[in-house]
């Protein structure tokens, strides 16, 4: 057993009843609908930026969104972006940033765009909470500043007009963690409040679309904004989604339409341009004979992005000498591409059930991704080594940094030392809760159709972990689906074989001899 289990059903109980006595979800999680999500006027300064934005479409001030180059900040760039344009504005534009070659944050280029094309407003979506000196600049040429984010709010915030971050200690909206486009779709409809206006139904699958992407905890609002998408997945009639519809083939089942929106998530990572393009959003916003021969495009770099993963799945399943407790790898020899750093973080993380941090050498300097499971805190980390960042950000679980190379040997030292110290809560979260219980037979004829009510799984929300009970390798494994190989176990042994059903296909995740599992907790 690489975790310690804790069991909390009863394995009497058909699977869907052991999982909700499991996770002890109240029936709001089950029926909660669009009607049920908290009044958006409780986030703070939304009014006041919804106001302003409409002041500057009707003076026709010249306004600029600056973005985030994930699914999250195209598609929130995105529906403001559509939405100014349907309420009357010719006048407004966008920026989305190249991680690749642009550093986190607003940066000295784009400041010197905004004031050499005379911008009269900044909005920010899905980032600006931690640009406190650019925003001070912004202001120092004549350019007012609004800011929507979402991640983590640092000590300093930035002077902006308005700052629409729901994790603000003085927000009194009850939800706190929305992706950026949620963020960004509820200021549109703010924007559509004050102007007795409808906003587009379409925007829904965007918000799906970028909250899934993003992996922010798939309860309360994000769940509602997911989950009652997903049941109008047939109605949108958006040109983009319709054109995606004929390279990606869905049927009416959670697992599908899901399926969908992980393609449209990889399809729209490979987008990448300088000057402040991103190819996806350029799909967005084309006619649709334009869309369909960009889709085509990104379609060849997505065979080359998932070349490229199941090349580094090989790399890191190969890393040896990772601590039980946290790691920390430098890419000294180069060979992880800087946008696959916190997916590598993400992958030994999820394995390992530990805080990883992967740095690398990008352009002269140190950056960092980093990832942690429940329990642990990355951002507090970086705070910790505060002395030594220039800048830092994002989540309790996914995070980075940008560093001097110099400082390298001094933070991983410093990232050790306070693992070492917290190394009691990462072992007190190296657990693995089963949801349900199941005979081999019984195994055998779960679909993932049986887990829809669930749906969607992610942060929050995870895959159920099911245990297939007397499980004995050499007779039990052809009745089953695997999607993976099994872990090597003796042939005439009976195993407690814990496993995540995905689709229809079983991943295994830890097993335990029969006479173990009396170690198991109630």
């Amino acid at each position: 057993m690489k975790f310690r289990w804790i069991y909390n059903s009863d394995e009497s109980l058909p699977i869907t009843e052991q999982i909700k006595v499991s996770r002890n979800y109240p029936d709001s999680f089950f029926s909660a609908t669009f009607a049920d999500i908290p009044d958006i006027s409780l986030m703070k300064d939304i009014t006041k930026a919804a106001t302003r934005i409409v002041q500057a479409v009707k003076n026709k001030e010249k306004i600029i969104i600056f973005g985030h180059d994930d699914l999250d900040g195209i598609t929130a760039t995105y529906i403001l972006f559509d939405f100014l344009e349907k309420i009357g504005s010719q006048n407004h534009f966008y920026y989305i940033p190249n991680r690749l070659i642009e550093n986190h944050g607003i940066q000295e280029n784009f400041i010197r765009k905004v004031k050499n094309e005379k911008f009269d407003l900044v909005i920010t979506v899905d980032g600006g909470i931690s640009s406190y000196e650019a925003v001070k600049k912004l202001n120092e040429i004549g350019c007012e500043v609004i800011i929507t984010d979402h991640h983590l709010v640092p000590e300093k915030i930035p002077p902006a007009l308005a700052v629409v971050n729901p994790k603000q200690h003085d927000c009194k909206y009850p939800y706190k963690m929305l992706a950026g486009v949620g963020v960004s779709f509820f200021l549109v409809w703010k924007i559509s409040q004050l102007l007795k206006t409808e906003f587009d139904f379409n925007y829904f699958f965007w918000v799906a679309a970028g909250s899934v992407a993003d992996k922010v905890p798939l309860n309360g609002v994000n769940r509602i904004l997911v989950r009652e998408s997903l049941k109008f997945f047939h109605d949108f009639n958006d040109s983009t989604f319709v054109t995606l519809t004929s390279f990606y083939s869905f049927n009416s089942t959670i697992s599908s339409q899901l399926g969908f929106i992980n393609f449209v998530t990889k399809l729209f990572s490979n987008g990448r341009e300088k000057d402040g393009e991103h190819k996806a959003l350029r799909i967005l916003l084309a006619s649709p004979a334009e869309k369909a021969r960009l889709i085509e495009e990104m379609l060849l770099s997505l065979q080359n992005y998932e070349s490229q993963i199941n090349n580094l799945k090989i790399f890191l399943d190969n890393l040896e000498g990772i601590p039980d407790y946290g790691f920390v790898y430098f890419d000294e020899n180069n060979e992880i591409p800087y946008e696959f750093l916190g997916y590598c973080a993400s992958y030994i993380s999820r394995n390992n059930k530990i805080p990883v941090f992967f740095m690398k050498n990008l352009r002269g300097k140190l950056v960092c991704e980093a990832r942690c499971t429940e329990g642990f805190n990355v951002v507090e980390t970086f705070r910790f080594c505060k002395n030594e960042l220039n800048q830092f950000g994002g989540h309790k679980q996914a995070a980075g940094f940008v560093a001097e190379l110099s400082q390298k040997d001094k933070i991983r030292e410093k990232i050790y030392a306070y693992l070492s110290k917290n190394r009691e809560i990462v072992y007190r979260h190296k657990i693995l809760t089963v949801d349900a219980m199941l005979t081999v037979s019984q195994a055998q004829n779960l679909s993932a159709n049986d887990l829809d009510v669930f749906q969607p799984f992610g942060e929050g929300n995870p895959q159920p972990v099911i245990v297939i009970k007397d499980f004995m390798p050499e007779t039990d494994f052809p009745k089953l689906n695997f999607a993976e190989i099994l872990p090597p176990l003796d042939k005439k042994e009976k195993y407690f074989l814990a496993c995540n059903l995905v689709g229809n296909n079983l991943y295994p995740l830890d097993f335990a001899k029969k006479q173990e599992w009396k170690n198991y907790e109630n």
